[in-house]
This record gives structure tokens, C-alpha cells and sequence, in this order.
């Protein structure tokens, strides 16, 4: 579980650095599709912001998932 937690800080942390090259606003630039959702095609912007949230949720469901299992 480490690993992973480790591995999703390590992409977390590497769409938080795209976002702060991107600070002049080129992401508006560039589109691509997103199939979650039926979002259709968004911005880079909303893409990466998209990655982060979604790291950040799988975070949250495996430490509720651990707390579970300690639990008993």
C-alpha cells in the first residue's frame, strides 16, 4: 500500500509541476478528450486538474479502505 500511496504522490506531484509550467496560460491552447463523464474535449488545464483531483480521491479511498481493515 506504501507504494502505491507512493507512486500517486509521485504523479500528483509531477501534474502539480506541468500546471506551474504551463502558468501563462497555454493549457487554453490545447484540447483533448476526456471519456469520464462525457466531459467531451478540455483544456490541459482541466485535464491535469482532472489527474490531480482524481489521485487525490483513489488517496482518500485507500486510506478509508486500510481504516476499514484496522478496524477489524
Amino acid at each position: 500500500m506504501g507504494d502505491i500511496k507512493a507512486t500517486l504522490k509521485l504523479q500528483l506531484d509531477e501534474c502539480l509541476f506541468l500546471l506551474k509550467q504551463l502558468e501563462n496560460g497555454e493549457g487554453v491552447l490545447y484540447r483533448t478528450m476526456m471519456s469520464v463523464n462525457g466531459l467531451g474535449k478540455i483544456d490541459v488545464y482541466h485535464y491535469i486538474y482532472f489527474l490531480c483531483q482524481h489521485a487525490k480521491r483513489h488517496t482518500t479511498q485507500m486510506k478509508q479502505i486500510k481504516e476499514g481493515f484496522d478496524k477489524g
